[in-house]
């Protein structure tokens, strides 16, 4: 009897299962009740500058990918030069001046169900170009302005088509706070790029001298010129290193004494400026005295 009543409850059990597995589990049920068209899409963000020079073109696109959707850009003080065959990039030409020096890039996601996203804007300060007339001979000459806490006084001389000698990154911080002579070097090249940037490949700086011991120090930077006032500008973003090495030296007293670890050049042109670097005087101690 006991037998019976356990073969019973195996049927009943085994009728029970398929049961149900005939039926739809919960997952199943909500795919199939799932539609793209339900999926309200939002542009989650957009790579590319919000700072761009007229005249320049400049590519953007969207920071995520999502399967099945397209994307569609239109500009306001700017031109759409180009659109990928994906949708997801694309080129901007900034070709004319904004009354207020903002140009405007929208761009939308419309996702497999056809739903199209509300437009995100990317808002881009366009900065006037004015070309160099006479090419790097219009920078030659002796500039000056600010670096660190220290009047920066930098000479530019001619090299060729595309590059420019720089003497004086740093001179007057390495000496005075710093605490070190120059004795050898002091003259970098900088590459001068047609759209209004400027970069300084890493190489040697110069050698100081501290305690009786030479030092080698490299260079590495890049910036932006201006040639639309009265005279040619410049705003260099630059780090000095310990030969070999790949921390700027004066990353271990910032932001204690510098907002960012590295040193920047904000400099204008000015030929009736002479070198006067050595003969100013320190706001702040040298770490190395």
């Amino acid at each position: 009897m006991k037998n019976k009543i356990i073969a019973y409850m195996a049927l009943f059990l085994t009728a029970v299962f398929l049961f149900v597995s005939c039926g739809k589990s919960y997952i199943e049920e909500n795919q199939d009740a799932y539609s793209a068209s339900d999926v309200v899409p939002v542009v989650l963000g957009v790579t590319g500058s919000t700072l761009a020079l007229q005249t320049f073109s400049y590519t953007y696109e969207p920071t995520y990918n999502r399967a099945g959707s397209t994307w569609s850009w239109s500009a306001t003080d700017a031109t759409i030069s180009s659109v990928s065959e994906d949708t997801r990039k694309a080129t901007i030409l900034f070709d004319v001046l904004p009354a207020n020096d903002t140009a405007l890039i929208a761009i939308t996601e419309t996702n497999s169900g056809g739903v199209t996203s509300d437009a995100f804007v990317v808002k881009v300060k366009v900065n006037q170009f004015c070309p160099l007339t006479n090419g790097m001979a219009d920078l030659v000459g002796s500039w000056s302005g600010d670096d660190a806490w220290y009047d920066s006084e930098i000479t530019m001389a001619s090299g060729d088509a595309t590059s420019i000698q720089v003497t004086g990154f740093n001179a007057g911080f390495i000496f005075d706070w710093w605490g070190e002579d120059i004795i050898e070097g002091g003259t970098v090249a900088m590459t001068v790029n047609n759209d209004g940037t400027v970069v300084i490949p890493r190489q040697y700086l110069f050698t100081t001298l501290y305690d009786g011991d030479p030092y080698d120090y490299e260079i590495d930077g890049s910036g932006t010129w201006d040639n639309c006032g009265a005279s040619p500008t410049m705003i260099i973003d630059y780090s000095v290193y310990y030969e070999g090495e790949d921390e700027c030296y004066i990353v271990p007293y910032s932001p204690t004494y510098l907002p960012n670890p590295y040193f920047t050049a904000d400099i204008t042109l000015d030929d009736a400026k002479s070198l006067q670097i050595f003969n100013k005087i320190s706001l702040k101690p040298s770490p190395r005295k």
